[in-house]
């Protein structure tokens, strides 16, 4: 008589069938695999974020970026300054500008500026007649030299410069302090990397406690930190051999450790507990080892590749940032699941029941099915309508933030108050032009004459939210500029509105095919495996409504500033554009995640022949206390992450804390179950010939 595992579909088994018999039979042997790669990951990927680049936040293709480059191309050198130094006398108070000490110490400062690598053109407000009158303050109590960069990557290149000019103001008799674009990122860089060890010494501890408690045995809580730390280790080596192809951005390190770590306990708890629940069944056994593998491991196999396809549509985005976070992502989803399925069940084949030795106290496991969540889905589908309205609203009405949302990008602001460039930023901006630091730089590729640059000029000053703007210089043949000042920072809505042309809106022209691609792969692998077309659809229904929720409560709580004192958040009101994207992938991938969990064991129930609403009541109990504490232990890993005090950190790890917790509750806990009670049968339902491909192609568990 054959077993529900030997019915399992043809088309879909052999392959994990194959790794249930090799975890069975040679464990040590895959383990030991697994260890051997760990050692390479480590050895080849443990210095990855000496070649990582910070930030990575513009489009190179932009119409900002275009304009940029020609205008360096012609000059040498970017106008708009990279580097801004402050110079205030030894004692303070006003200086003598016709001091020769005064005059000689600028000198040899801006010289030796001159010098530092990527640095293309320094201005010396004592040699420059033109721009003394700007450089000195009213008040003849300071005076700034500027640092104009040379060609080449700003982000990055701009922070060497920044750590090249460092030691220069140390040595000089001035005092003297850096602000503008290079320092202020570099500190922003530096800041994410200390950051990141501070989030790893509280999640990791908290992480432990936590999973104890879930598993209420110290050996099966230290199997998901086993996977995370490999998942982390391997991510580590992805993102180093990808340093060697492209430029990579230091902040996929953040992304590599949240997600490894979440994604191992949920994989992890999917498979210990239906392990647990398989050898309650009949023991320790071959056939509960291959069961296990066969369903709770195909499912996080599963589950990691619709992560990753998530993830991994973030590449298209020309943003280093986000190309970076989408390869780290991607890794960590498709590592993770692979982990999971190799690792796991070759410790269950060695552990047998000891995989619950050093138990905590007895009773049933949070991992174990739960009467609870099996009453309030039997519940819910009882009242499917007004269940369904009442969860439904209350998404929409935490979405109805995002009708008033500021958009804002990286920018000085995102520099944490305390660093040397906040203090500098804060001065310069209190005491000098604003264009200064924030000029909006146009430049005239075409030969435009003298009359007709002048005309163009005053077309530009008319500009609401334009103050003045210097007179057009001709870098080359051919190619003018001229530098306008604002009236609002330049990240504000009212300087946005007056360029009408901001660096991120290039992301606005992705959205659509990141959309497009996000939505069709999340269909096709929900079709693959559920064999509707009906169970996709309202997925990426919910999904696109625990999304809306989620960035609705951070206007809120950032935005708005609800939230402020919880945080400790002192940076714009406004939601990052770059982490606005990013969010929209991770969220959207985890809400997937949570479903294929959450369907493949209704699905499992339906086949086996239960009714529609007893299948979606088991299956929700079955995994309700699994979700759950993934869902917490996942919220609890990214809000370590809210240590940050660089803003768009604490706006991401809000972000993911509270997208899985709406998913992991009203929308499994309330919509889930009524909507699949309203829909009943039709939830099943595809064409014919989608069927076909599906009973070739699809899983099936019985």
């Amino acid at each position: 008589m054959k077993s529900k595992a030997d019915t399992l579909n043809p088309g879909t088994v052999p392959p994990v069938n194959r790794i249930a018999d090799l975890t069975w039979t040679r464990p040590k042997l895959v383990l030991a695999a697994v260890g051997v790669f760990f050692l390479i990951a480590v050895a080849f990927g443990h210095d990855v974020e000496h070649h990582l680049k910070a930030a990575g936040f513009t489009d190179p293709a932009s119409e900002s970026e275009q304009g940029s480059g020609l205008l360096s191309n012609a000059l040498g050198y970017d106008p708009n300054p990279g580097v801004v130094l402050v110079v205030h006398a030894p004692g303070g108070g006003p200086l003598n500008l016709k001091s020769a000490a005064l005059q000689r110490e600028v000198d040899q400062l801006s010289a030796k500026v001159a010098k530092v690598r990527y640095i293309g053109r320094v201005v010396n407000p004592l040699q420059d007649p033109r721009a003394g009158a700007q450089l000195v303050a009213r008040d003849g109590r300071s005076l700034v030299i500027l640092g104009d960069l040379a060609n080449g990557d700003e982000e990055n290149d701009g922070g060497i410069a920044a750590e090249g000019v460092e030691p220069l103001l140390k040595a000089s008799k001035l005092n003297v302090s850096m602000g503008g674009f290079a320092p202020s990122f570099n500190e922003v860089n530096d800041q994410t990397k200390t950051d990141l060890t501070k989030a790893e010494l509280i999640a990791f501890p908290l992480l432990a406690l936590l999973l104890l408690v879930v598993f209420r045995g110290v050996v099966a809580a230290a199997i998901p930190l086993l996977i995370g730390v490999v998942s982390i280790v391997g991510t580590l080596f992805v993102l180093r051999i990808m340093s060697e192809l492209v430029d990579t951005s230091v902040f996929a390190l953040n992304i590599a450790t949240g997600l490894s770590l979440g994604l191992a306990v949920d994989y992890a708890l999917l498979m210990v507990s239906r392990y647990r629940e398989e050898i309650a069944d009949g023991g320790a056994t071959r056939e509960a080892h291959r069961r296990t593998v066969l369903t709770a491991g195909r499912t996080a196999l599963f589950s990691g590749l619709t992560v990753g396809a998530a993830m991994a549509a973030l590449v298209i985005l020309p943003q280093r940032f986000l190309y970076s976070i989408a390869v780290a992502g991607a890794s960590v989803g498709v590592l993770s699941a692979v982990l999971a399925i190799l690792v796991v069940p070759s410790l269950l084949s060695l552990l047998g029941t000891r995989i619950d030795a050093l138990s905590i106290r007895s009773g049933p496991a949070i991992s174990d099915e739960s009467g609870g969540w099996y009453r309030l889905a039997r519940g819910v589908m009882r009242h499917p309508v007004g269940v369904a309205l009442t969860s439904s609203a209350l998404l929409l009405a935490a979405a109805s933030p995002l009708l008033w949302t500021t958009l804002t990008g990286p920018s000085a602001e995102a520099v944490p108050q305390g660093k040397p460039s906040y203090d500098a930023n804060s001065y310069v901006e209190a005491h000098y032009p604003r264009e200064l630091i924030e000029a909006v730089t146009v430049t005239v590729d075409g030969g435009a004459g003298k009359d007709a640059l002048a005309r163009y000029r005053e077309r530009i000053e008319a500009v609401t939210g334009v103050v003045h703007g210097t007179p057009f210089l001709i870098a080359s043949d051919g190619v003018a500029y001229a530098n306008f000042g604002l009236a609002e920072p330049a990240l504000s809505e009212g300087a946005q509105d007056a360029v009408r042309a901001i660096r991120d809106l290039s992301l606005i022209e992705h959205l659509p095919l990141l959309v497009t691609i996000i939505f069709a792969t999340t269909l096709v692998l929900l079709f693959l495996l559920t064999g509707s077309v009906i169970l996709p659809l309202k997925t990426l229904l919910m999904n696109a409504m625990t999304l809306g929720a989620t960035l609705g409560i951070l206007v809120l709580a950032f935005q708005d500033g609800w939230l402020d004192w919880l945080f400790a958040y002192r940076g714009p009101s406004a939601i990052e554009v770059t982490s606005l994207v990013f969010l929209f992938a991770v969220i959207f991938g985890l809400a997937t995640d949570y479903a294929v969990l959450v369907m493949a064991r209704i699905k499992e129930q339906h086949d086996l022949g239960k009714s529609n609403e007893e299948a979606v009541a088991i299956g929700i109990a079955r995994t309700g206390r699994v979700i759950t504490a993934a869902a917490i232990m996942i919220a609890v890993v990214f809000l370590a992450f809210g240590v940050s005090s660089v803003f768009f950190m604490k706006q991401i790890a809000l972000g993911m804390a509270v997208g899985v917790m709406l998913d992991a509750t009203i929308v499994r806990a309330l919509l889930v179950p009524s909507l699949m009670r309203l829909l009943g049968e039709w939830n099943w339902w595809a064409p014919k010939p989608l069927r076909r491909i599906y009973l070739r192609l699809g899983i099936s568990e019985v």
